[in-house]
């Protein structure tokens, strides 16, 4: 458990505090005592119908912290924290469960990307998202084909990550801005796509709106579909990019230029 003290100089107003995550490390460490166990209380009166959990991150301070403001601020329950993904996957095979999985990629022994793989087959109906500091395309696109269903860049803010989970929970695969412009721009310039692979308006219609969040539910009203077309439209998709997931489908569409994020 992290020390608890007041902070000096007094803590600032809320006005004043800023929202990125670099900063949940001050925060949580400094909290005062006192108000560390009111949120205890209000958050255990949530515990019963919190999100579960797991955190795979090998910062520990880092891994704490973010644990602790989810769990104050999105009513999400932490059911396990771990700094390699061996022990996370020896958890789950030991009978852990979670609903969703946020994992780095710079991972001590097994790699991020390895272990979403295994994650995937373990807890076939949890979401995974990438917490990660990794911009390069080669992670990102080779996390995306593992399973990833989103990814996200560590320096974004505390109220982006609470609403990338929220899109991941409700069958988005979010794309951090960052990551989505940097696929786009580096596979602007393809060869032409046989016409038999290329994507009908209607299935990058689809797709479009997946990237951004939209459940299949809201993607039917958006398009004036029902959910059947809209799942067999993703189906088509999946068999022209030749992909196994909504998130490959995803990235693959955009590396192929059918898809503009920007």
């Amino acid at each position: 458990m992290l020390g608890m003290k007041r902070l000096h100089p007094p803590f600032p107003c809320a006005g004043q505090i800023p929202d990125t995550m670099d900063f949940f490390v001050l925060v949580v460490s400094q909290f005062p005592f006192s108000g560390y166990n009111t949120a205890m209380a209000h958050a255990a009166s949530r515990k019963e119908n919190a999100t579960r959990l797991i955190l795979i991150e090998d910062h520990a301070d880092f891994r704490e912290s973010v644990t602790r403001v989810l769990e104050e601020r999105g009513g999400y329950q932490c059911v396990g924290g771990f700094s390699t993904m061996e022990d996370a996957l020896e958890a789950l095979r030991g009978g852990l469960k979670a609903d969703l999985v946020l994992s780095d990629l710079g991972l001590p022994g097994m790699s991020g990307v390895a272990g979403i793989r295994k994650v995937r087959e373990l807890l076939p109906e949890a979401r995974i998202l990438v917490l990660t500091a990794f911009t390069d395309k080669t992670k990102v696109f080779a996390a995306l084909e593992a399973g990833a269903h989103g990814y996200l860049v560590k320096a974004g803010s505390a109220t982006r990550l609470m609403e990338t989970l929220e899109e991941v929970l409700a069958g988005g695969t979010p794309l951090d801005p960052k990551i989505a412009g940097m696929i786009l721009q580096t596979f602007r310039q393809l060869s032409p796509i046989p016409e038999a692979e290329s994507l009908s308006g209607r299935e990058c219609e689809v797709l479009q709106l997946a990237a951004k969040g939209l459940t299949r539910q809201e993607i039917a009203d958006e398009l004036k579909l029902s959910p059947y077309s809209v799942t067999e439209y993703i189906k088509r998709s999946f068999d022209k990019l030749h992909v196994r997931n909504l998130p490959a489908a995803v990235s693959e569409a955009i590396r192929r230029g059918f898809l503009d994020l920007s």
